[in-house]
């Protein structure tokens, strides 16, 4: 699993690019936020650390969102997407999926260096067999806000899935 205290340290989500992001998501749609309960703002924060967390929590709506051809999961169902039964092993190496791109590749956090990647979703979902999913990330090397802020602006040149990423 990985260490809380190492994500802290990293310092790495740009928050200030997602909100960039998102207020030009709210220029054509309304945007509202979901309060999440005290107890999964404090699950949050316990498992993902301050940072993380808290950006979590902030960035919590009452909808998921397609930031160009990439998508942010509605943060109130994340726990809910991370414990499907083949996806727990994402959850156990250390990595937490946030999203989905084309073809439903899986976006994914990192939580051991806070970037965001992919995961090919006919590799991943091939076999009933556990995977190695270190194996399968395919590494962006961007923080959430620059990612999802990218996938925005640059729409069509950006990342839209696993394939893209060399």
């Amino acid at each position: 699993m990985y260490k809380k205290c190492d994500m802290e340290q990293i310092n790495k989500v740009n928050t200030a690019l997602f909100d960039k992001a998102v207020e030009l998501l709210s220029q054509e749609w309304t945007i509202e936020k979901w309060q999440l309960t005290k107890t999964a703002q404090g699950n949050f924060i316990r498992n993902f650390g301050e940072e993380i967390g808290t950006f979590l929590i902030n960035h919590s709506y009452t909808a998921g969102w397609r930031f160009g051809s990439n998508s942010f999961h509605q943060v109130v169902h994340l726990h809910k997407e991370n414990y499907k039964k083949h996806n727990r092993e994402i959850y156990k190496q250390g990595y937490y999926i946030i999203g989905t791109g084309l073809h439903e590749d899986l976006i994914i956090l990192n939580l051991n260096t806070a970037t965001v990647g992919y995961v090919d979703s006919d590799a991943f979902y091939r076999g009933e067999k556990e995977v190695d999913i270190t194996a399968l990330f395919k590494d962006t090397g961007l923080d959430i806000g620059t990612f999802y802020y990218r996938s925005i602006t640059e729409k069509e040149t950006f990342y839209s899935c696993a394939k893209d990423v060399k």
